[in-house]
């Protein structure tokens, strides 16, 4: 199948990219790195009258050491990410999870989060990192955390007229877990679970990445990996069924892996 007719558009700078989303509104769809766009377009999931291509904008590229962190724009692909040195280790970890090699030279960081996979990797990393996500329009920028980005599978709290320009993480080292499953090495998690320092997540599981905050509390009040934690996660995970897995599997299977990526992080 063939995408629908479109007009296509490739600014070269930041302000001619949100003058177009400011013109054309729900009409139009980014193009980032295409490994979500592409596909949906090919099978017409996606009907934009306009495709609005970021590649050529460089305000939205590149990793930069801030105050009190990291700032990465939303452009910057994820095989860029695995030559940075000095980023908390947990993302390299992660990203040796996304896809394929040839996938992560051409997939971008605000792609994947503003795509909202609830398998996605970086929307997880963003939730479990407590990460800020920077939005600009030609009416001006905002900034929203993970959590609020996040509104269902899919569905990104961005107004038709808004792009995603950069993601900021915060100066979070220290030790981790990170486990996911899939079918086959390079497929989309059928579930998975990070842990670094106090925070735990699970994706894939549920609409999209959850903070397990009753792992979080058992955590805090000195308790470890180990049968009540597993317990604790299967109770609190949202898990939903679909062609791949049942709830059930993501339950169980995502409470195991929660009680392994915790006892990484306290082994480490």
């Amino acid at each position: 199948m063939k995408s629908s007719p479109f007009d296509y558009h490739r600014p070269e700078s930041l302000a001619e990219a949100l003058s177009l989303f400011a013109e054309w509104g729900e009409e139009a769809r980014a193009l980032a790195g295409g490994q979500s766009l592409v596909p949906m377009l090919a099978m017409r999931l996606a009907r934009p009258a306009v495709v609005v291509d970021l590649a050529r904008i460089p305000e939205l590229r590149g990793v930069a050491r801030t105050a009190g962190g990291w700032r990465i724009g939303t452009m910057t692909r994820e095989v860029e990410l695995e030559r940075v040195a000095g980023l908390p280790p947990i993302i390299a970890a992660a990203i040796s999870h996304i896809g394929h090699f040839q996938i992560r030279t051409q997939g971008t960081v605000g792609g994947s989060l503003v795509h909202l996979d609830p398998a996605g990797e970086w929307p997880a990393l963003s939730m479990l990192l407590e990460a800020t996500l920077e939005l600009a329009s030609s009416r001006g920028s905002r900034r929203l955390s993970a959590r609020e980005f996040a509104l269902a599978p899919m569905l990104a709290a961005l107004e038709p007229d808004e792009l995603l320009v950069a993601v900021e993480l915060p100066d979070c080292g220290g030790p981790f877990g990170f486990e996911e499953v899939e079918r086959r090495p390079g497929d989309f998690a059928l579930v998975g679970a990070a842990c670094h320092g106090a925070s735990v997540v699970a994706f894939g599981t549920g609409r999209v990445p959850q903070r397990l905050t009753g792992c979080e509390a058992h955590m805090a009040a000195g308790g470890g990996s180990g049968l009540e934690l597993r317990k604790l996660a299967e109770d609190e995970m949202e898990a939903h069924g679909d062609i791949h897995a049942s709830a059930a599997y993501r339950r169980q299977v995502g409470a195991r892996l929660v009680e392994r990526v915790v006892g990484a992080a306290a082994a480490a």
